[in-house]
């Protein structure tokens, strides 16, 4: 059979399945709160259990076909890696106090590191998350790295920007040509092309956001209600370019992904997210960033229950994934110890 065959017969066969998030502003913001306070008793030592308390109840509330997703991290792994950054940052600090000139090399050696560390947390991190009982995994390698973390976004910034999609799109191959569920890898289909579109979306809605806004300014005479309008009118706009990027990057990853015949697909828009997004930011603003836990509950709420999974055989697929992790006994649980998420 040939291969377009298959995806036709595939095609036929896949079911829908969608992600839902069962998560409630009011749950989270008694978790919130607590980290928040914690977090500054303790200057800053529980922050490695907030953040495991947070990403627990996202992953606990976030269901795909009936069961839901784990976060299995270790606090203390978490802040093992948070002293060794800030334990560099401090000397980092004190070195450019008192010798200026080794800040430099502390600054080269730091690019020269941050590459292996941000494998190790995409691998962490990616280990640490299940679901159905099988673990995830991540099995990129150092030198592609390199090229990830360093080489593409400084050809993004020498190309004054042009090239910053090109890396997007070097970034997204290397995280999802290498990630995967169980032992089955994952594989992309993103396209540059479909990045540049993530760069002319922002481009447009910035352009004419920004003659809309200065052909009102126009009309308007110099008062206080004209600076508040200007003053709305920019969050807006800078809300609507948040949107802008965010769904259309969203779109180019996850309408891409592809695992054993089972596809991601998303119609998470530019207005929906916008509609979320901004009366968050304001009511945020208003209350001093304590509805911030009901802001970020919509956010996962509106962008999980808009992302589904056209799955082929997904239940024999999964039997399969947990049936190949037994067989690697408990071993891989404590393999990744850098705990420095990103």
């Amino acid at each position: 059979m040939s291969e377009t065959s298959e995806l036709a017969t595939e095609a036929a066969e896949a079911q829908t399945v969608r992600f839902h998030f069962h998560g409630q502003g009011s749950e989270f913001f008694r978790i919130w709160i607590v980290n928040l306070v914690l977090t500054i008793l303790t200057l800053g030592i529980y922050s490695a259990w907030a953040k495991v308390r947070t990403k627990r109840y996202f992953y606990g509330n976030t269901e795909l076909a009936g069961d839901r997703f784990d976060y299995l991290a270790s606090p203390i792994a978490i802040l093992k890696g948070r002293i060794i950054a800030v334990a560099f940052l401090v000397i980092y600090t004190l070195v450019s106090y008192f010798a200026a000139t080794w800040s430099f090399i502390l600054f080269i050696v730091l690019m020269l590191v941050m590459p292996f560390v941000v494998m190790r947390a995409i691998r962490f991190n990616a280990v640490m998350s299940s679901w159905r009982g099988v673990r995830f995994g991540f099995n990129g390698e150092l030198v592609d790295a390199y090229k990830t973390v360093l080489l593409w976004p400084l050809f993004g910034i020498v190309t004054l920007g042009l090239g910053m999609p090109y890396a997007w799109y070097r970034q997204n191959q290397y995280l999802y040509n290498h990630y995967a569920y169980g032992q089955t890898t994952a594989t992309t289909s993103a396209s540059a092309k479909d990045f540049y579109r993530v760069l002319f979306a922002v481009i447009g809605v910035s352009f004419v956001g920004g003659l809309l806004l200065s052909g009102i300014a126009l009309m308007l005479s110099e008062s206080v209600v004209a600076l508040i309008i200007a003053g709305a009118g920019y969050l807006a706009l800078y809300v609507l370019i948040y949107a802008a990027f965010q769904s259309t990057y969203f779109g180019a990853v996850f309408n891409n992904v592809h695992i054993k015949g089972n596809r991601l697909q998303t119609d998470v828009t530019i207005t929906g997210l916008f509609a979320i997004v901004l009366p968050n930011t304001i009511l945020t603003i208003m209350t001093l960033g304590l509805y911030y836990p009901w802001a970020a509950v919509r956010v996962a709420r509106y962008m999980q229950e808009h992302l589904w999974v056209e799955a082929v055989g997904l239940d024999g697929f999964v039997a399969a994934q947990r049936d190949q992790e037994n067989a690697l006994g408990d071993e891989i649980g404590e393999a990744f110890d850098l705990g420095i998420g990103i």
